[in-house]
């Protein structure tokens, strides 16, 4: 669960734009609409994590252009900065090996696309319990 509003953004890194639109979608109904920054490819979002602000979470496509999120997640793992910020995995991918390297990465959540409603209002539920009320739909 995250504590603490000092961390002001949530980083989505997707190169899917109907991926991106829907997670966006999803985390304004968890009034976080404000604070979303959506990035494209692996090497575009490690110089972001590099120069802005420690984010809220990271939501982590793992098929990126560039550096693939096993990748981006093992650099941040390895950053003292951005070590223990909370990273959810969105993927296609039902291999094993993916699973398993996310897993020892410290992952918070690995959810497979598509993403269900269910599954991402439990995510954003659990690590944003003020935005709860946003596990109403309209």
């Amino acid at each position: 669960m995250i504590e603490s509003r000092d961390r002001t953004h949530i980083l989505v890194v997707e190169d899917n734009a109907d991926d991106s639109f829907l997670l966006t979608r999803q985390l304004a109904r968890a009034h976080f609409e404000d604070c979303v920054t959506v990035i494209s490819n692996g090497p575009d979002a490690l110089e972001y994590l590099h120069r802005s602000p420690v984010p809220l979470a990271v939501f982590l496509d793992l098929r990126l252009p560039g550096l693939s999120g096993v990748e981006l997640l093992r650099e941040m793992r390895q950053d003292e900065r951005l070590s223990r910020v909370p990273v959810i995995i969105m993927t296609g991918s039902d291999d094993p090996a993916d699973m398993e390297a996310c897993s020892q990465l410290g992952v918070t959540a690995y959810l497979s696309k598509p993403i269900g409603l269910s599954s991402f209002i439990k995510t954003v539920a659990h690590l944003f319990p003020s935005g709860s009320e946003a596990e109403r739909v309209d």
